[in-house]
């Protein structure tokens, strides 16, 4: 494996944990969201949670395929909403509560903090392969 395919690596680890992130951020933005838009109309339906899953890239050149990951999929949590008795709210049903979206803020912060560590984790692998790039070639001088 050359340097150049280490930083490829650690690229796409960076590219899928930046997903991740955005994708927690995303969830952690909507966990008070009670109106959602499907058919193009907005109605009072709790916002949806999203998990991203990764798999092997196999979009690399030969002999690195497999090495590095890409987000295959990012998935829709259907889980059940959240019911909370607030009669003074626009989206309160007849029996006065509000469904909010079952989103985990601990749970959102945990992952955000993890996909952090892991970007950072590529970003250092991606430098230290950079910097034997250029030693190579300041003993080759």
């Amino acid at each position: 494996m050359s340097l150049i395919d280490s930083i490829r690596i650690a690229a796409s680890g960076m590219t899928a944990q930046r997903a991740r992130m955005d994708v927690a951020a995303g969830n952690l933005a909507n966990a008070r969201t009670t109106r959602s838009v499907v058919d193009g109309q907005l109605v009072a339906a709790p916002y949806l949670p999203e998990r991203v899953v990764f798999a092997a890239s196999t979009s690399e050149p030969a002999g690195v395929a497999g090495r590095s990951v890409a987000v295959s999929e990012i998935v829709v949590i259907d889980a059940a909403p959240i019911p909370v008795y607030d009669p003074t709210h626009p989206d309160a049903g007849p029996d006065g509560f509000v469904l909010y979206p079952p989103v985990e803020p601990a749970a959102e912060m945990a992952d955000l903090m993890e996909s952090s560590r892991a970007y950072a984790m590529n970003v250092t692998a991606a430098n230290a392969a950079k910097e034997m790039a250029v030693d190579s070639i300041e003993i080759a001088r």
